[in-house]
């Protein structure tokens, strides 16, 4: 797997070259919405250097969140596409030209993206196969795991979650109602399972019984 380190060095050779015109960085404020991303090109590619960016679907006034970008993960966008800024980002934002000709000029840029985007991919072939095959309970265990994975940190035989997702950011991750969410968490909280503290804070205290949940539930 590519790492983030090697993804950023690539990003500073891809910037510091001026023939590509349409290859540029980007900074972005938490909270900040974009729609598409580069008002000349219409689809092309995001690199996320630092922060997390949210990229989701929305109809009828509801949201699904189809990713969530860190640092040395890339996405391909189009003029049609939606994203949340979560944390403060730094971007590089490759138009298609401008990727083309890279890609024939430095083939270890291609090389270093393609993991990248097929991660993306990846995920959203499980995300379908959740919502298809199971329910609210295993899509949110699942959830939770992965962000486990992704974020936590060992305190003693615990997992410590620092910015853990709220009820509303899980249920537009998983598909499901705010509500629906929170009564999931609730049990799981009961079960000892998962500890809140306030709202800046999460902690599993049990990762491989939470994993058994997983398995136990269809």
């Amino acid at each position: 797997m590519t790492s983030g380190n090697h993804i950023s060095e690539l990003m500073d050779r891809v910037l510091a070259r001026t023939a590509h015109a349409r290859a540029f960085q980007r900074f972005l404020p938490a909270g900040q919405l974009v729609y598409g991303m580069d008002e000349e090109e219409s689809e092309g590619v995001i690199v996320v250097r630092s922060g997390r960016l949210r990229c989701f679907s929305s109809f009828e006034g509801k949201e699904l969140t189809l990713f969530m970008l860190d640092a040395g993960e890339a996405v391909l966008f189009h003029d049609a596409s939606m994203f949340e800024v979560k944390w403060d980002c730094e971007l590089v934002v490759i138009g298609m030209s401008a990727l083309r000709r890279i890609c024939q000029t430095d083939p270890e840029l291609s090389l270093a993206l393609l993991p990248a985007v097929d991660r993306l991919l990846q995920r959203s072939i499980r995300m379908i196969e959740d919502m298809a095959f199971h329910g609210v309970k295993h899509r949110l265990i699942r959830a939770l795991c992965d962000t486990a994975e992704r974020e936590g940190r060992f305190e003693g035989r615990s997992i410590v979650l620092d910015r853990p997702p709220n009820a509303e950011d899980f249920a537009m991750q998983i598909g499901a109602t705010r509500q629906t969410v929170s009564t999931v968490m609730a049990e799981l909280v009961r079960s000892g399972i998962l500890h809140r503290f306030g709202g800046s804070s999460m902690v599993i205290s049990d990762m491989p019984r939470l994993r058994q949940e997983l398995s136990g539930v269809r």
